[in-house]
């Protein structure tokens, strides 16, 4: 593959000017193996760059110039090239052009007539603010890309198997804090035998990968080392939780203190029951009839200390009613309400889970600052 040029360009209207800066600048550019362009107008300068855009890494631009000032041909570069450096070289005091050219966000600029010196001097902090610039996205992609990556291997792990019945309709959403693509919320429906399921959704102190990290012990430990032997026997979620706590104290026994909230609910569709126990997470509610009812039990953290006991407790629901179960980021975004007042302005429906991230947002007035995840559980008559 043909080595892309690297093009310093310098655009005056006075020929002489352009070869005496070509002059200084031809050791300087040699040893960089980087090529000079010139252009006698903005206008010349400004179709080099329709062409050779990618390759230009610093302008050096006069000021005064016919038919297009050197500011407006700078905020021009600027709108359409803003990766581009640009210095400016001027032999007047305009104050007004300058603060123009600043508000293009030139580098530097300097006046003429220039000590070579100092010229080689502000022309390598200009390259150098480049190269660093160039580095500094290279970085940011990389670690865009990284977590992107990250964002799609917890979206693969965490993803539950939702359970096929005709008596209960599940469903799952999850939006991790925009930009880090991954984080600290957990969440799972696992089938405990005939007509049970266990509700479970959890929150990690903290974002992005550290958060998301504990998440992927989270669901290495819990369905293999606790869930899989309670398969169709009695089910306790203040038992399940204190093992839960137990087991995530010695996991991080020789790190800093982590913080899981988290809720567990046993839905028996028998006996029409949901017994549930909660460490610290935010209340669920049951709708129905478009009456929302919290179930307020709580305990203290996942990690808070060691050998917590938890309680159960047991709530009756009734076909056509509606298990929801949300993570603290829909409810700790600006002033919004808590979960039973948002849930009280979504009627059930179509798009459910949608209208109630709508509402959220619309109540606080702002995006989401932490990760959002919704589980609902639907009674099927």
């Amino acid at each position: 593959m043909e080595k892309k040029s690297r093009v310093i360009m310098l655009v005056d209207d006075e020929q002489n000017i352009l070869m005496s800066l070509k002059r200084e600048l031809h050791d300087w550019t040699r040893s960089r193996s980087l090529e000079i362009v010139t252009a006698l107008s903005a206008r010349e300068a400004l179709t080099v760059l329709e062409n050779r855009s990618a390759e230009v890494d610093l302008i050096v631009s006069d000021l005064k110039m016919p038919e297009m000032k050197g500011s407006d041909f700078l905020i021009e570069v600027h709108r359409r090239w803003p990766g581009i450096v640009t210095v400016l070289l001027t032999g007047y005091s305009e104050t007004g052009e300058i603060v123009k050219a600043v508000s293009a966000g030139i580098f530097s600029y300097m006046l003429k007539p220039w000590d070579s010196a100092y010229l080689i001097s502000e022309i390598q902090k200009a390259w150098d603010h480049g190269e660093m610039r160039k580095q500094n996205e290279l970085y940011t992609k990389r670690l865009s890309e990284e977590l992107m990556w990250a964002g799609e291997l917890q979206k693969t792990i965490l993803r539950p198997n939702l359970p096929s019945t005709n008596g209960v309709e599940f469903r799952v959403t999850y939006r991790p804090v925009p930009g880090l693509y991954c984080g600290g919320d957990y969440y799972d429906v696992v089938s405990m035998g005939s007509d049970r399921y266990l509700l479970l959704i959890g929150d990690v102190a903290g974002h992005g990968v550290k958060a998301a990290f504990v998440t992927a012990i989270l669901k290495a430990v819990i369905y293999p080392e606790y869930l899989r032997a309670m398969v169709g026997k009695s089910f306790s979620p203040a038992e399940f939780l204190s093992w839960l706590n137990s087991r995530m104290q010695f996991e991080f026994r020789g790190a800093s203190s982590m913080i899981i909230t988290f809720f567990a609910g046993f839905l028996d569709l028998r006996s029409l029951s949901l017994v549930y126990s909660n460490a610290g997470h935010v209340h669920p509610c049951v709708v129905t009839e478009g009456r929302v009812e919290e179930l307020p039990v709580a305990g203290p953290a996942i990690g808070s200390g060691h050998s917590v006991l938890y309680i159960d407790k047991i709530a009756r629901v009734a076909k056509n009613d509606l298990v929801v179960l949300a993570t603290d980021g829909l409810i700790e975004a600006g002033n919004a309400a808590k979960l039973p007042q948002i849930l009280a302005k979504v009627p059930e429906g179509p798009d459910y889970h949608a209208r109630i991230l709508a509402e959220a947002r619309g109540q606080c007035g702002a995006e989401f600052e932490d990760d959002v995840s919704l589980v609902t559980a639907k009674l099927i008559p």
